[in-house]
């Protein structure tokens, strides 16, 4: 299946309804080294433990999704705002409409970050948690974030640098640590950090694992890019993905080369 080809809309779900105890039981393995994105998922929750920590007042999250971060900036901040763009959602999912008691939970606010429907200077502080690669014009989604965020408020970032085409169509960038710098920098903001979101072993353990799904244990290739398990194969090669991903687990632990990486996370301050 070439993705280039597929539709821009989903004809069927990519998040699906499961029984609650099946529920339970797949968000066990998302956390665990069953999982693929194992290795990414441990870097980006501590990049967003770390972020958290320069969050504060009115926090706007762009590309909230289901708010998966919340648990580290809701205790440092006063209002937490979730802005969502609807053809992401329905692209994942064209019957989460029929779901509105759901989306109230989550997001606040329907929008598109390249034009948000937002006063001058309204927050203190704006999350973009894996959202910039996501644009078809980061640019100007960050012009946008400067004139929403007070003078002095954080811009808090994270980019991928190396992973697997997601949430297809939406997904057109990745981002150097010099890239994501000069977006920043042109558009008023002052970068205070830039970190790496793992290291060489990171990348390519994150990569193999990805490899060995795709290419032995899926069933087919969803429209967004993602895969189907194979029931019958699916058993077989994700304890093989466990065993890899935990041994370059290990081999970051040993490992310094940062010439790639998951990505980075960015600490911004909007200059006065």
């Amino acid at each position: 299946m070439d993705l280039r080809q597929q539709p821009r809309r989903a004809e069927q779900a990519v998040v699906t309804e499961r029984p609650h105890f099946l529920q339970r039981l797949n968000a066990l393995r998302k956390r665990s080294p069953l999982s693929p994105y194992w290795l990414e998922r441990r870097w980006l929750r501590r990049a967003m433990q770390e972020l958290a920590e320069h969050a504060s007042g009115h926090m706007l999250d762009l590309g909230c999704g289901e708010r998966p971060y919340a648990e580290f900036f809701v205790p440092r901040i006063a209002r937490y705002w979730g802005l969502e763009y609807p053809p992401v959602a329905d692209n994942l999912n064209p019957d989460v409409w029929k779901r509105p008691e759901m989306l109230r939970t989550v997001v606040d606010v329907w929008g598109d970050a390249q034009r948000l429907p937002f006063a001058d200077a309204t927050f203190d502080t704006v999350l973009a948690a894996e959202m910039l690669e996501h644009l078809p014009d980061p640019n100007a989604a960050v012009a946008e974030v400067r004139r929403v965020i007070k003078p002095g408020g954080r811009l808090l970032l994270t980019v991928p640098l190396v992973a697997p085409l997601h949430q297809w169509p939406f997904d057109f960038y990745r981002f150097t640590p010099k890239g994501i710098e000069a977006i920043v920098e042109r558009n008023g903001f002052e970068v205070e950090r830039v970190t790496p979101r793992g290291n060489f072993a990171s990348a390519t353990g994150a990569t193999i694992s990805h490899w060995l799904v795709r290419s032995m244990a899926a069933s087919k290739l969803h429209h967004d890019g993602s895969v189907a398990f194979s029931r019958w194969r699916g058993p077989f090669v994700l304890p093989l993905v466990a065993l890899v991903q935990i041994f370059f687990w290990m081999c970051e632990q040993l490992a310094s080369d940062t010439g790639a990486s998951l990505g980075y996370s960015v600490v911004a301050r909007r200059k006065l």
